[in-house]
């Protein structure tokens, strides 16, 4: 279930039918990271994985790879801060993203 967006059956780039998840975060932890966490996306197979939209697919696009990372952070950082805290605590952000670096090893922000 992605923590990203709750609509799950359009392809977040061009409205197709989605028919993939797409991680926000990869590489064997980053995967790993990201289905723990929600942190996926509906993806067409066009976009994903074969077309030539969006500058080609996503995975040879470096500039969507780039804020496929940094989505996948705010996203995690979002629901890190709603899940522990029902009203504003100061220094809940830096508490999310020292968290975020803690888990994965490194910030995109």
């Amino acid at each position: 279930m992605s923590r990203v967006t709750n609509e799950t059956n359009y392809c977040i780039f061009c409205g197709r039918n989605a028919t993939q998840e797409h991680h926000l975060l990869f590489g064997t932890h980053g995967r790993k990271f990201a289905d723990e966490y929600g942190l996926t996306i509906p993806i067409c197979d066009a976009c994903h994985t074969r077309g030539e939209y969006l500058c080609g697919r996503i995975h040879d696009n470096s500039m969507a790879e780039a804020l496929s990372k940094i989505a996948g952070q705010l996203a995690w950082e979002k629901n890190y801060y709603k899940d522990l805290y029902n009203n504003m605590n100061e220094g809940a952000d830096d508490e999310a993203r020292d968290r975020f670096i803690e888990l994965y090893g490194q910030s995109f922000l």
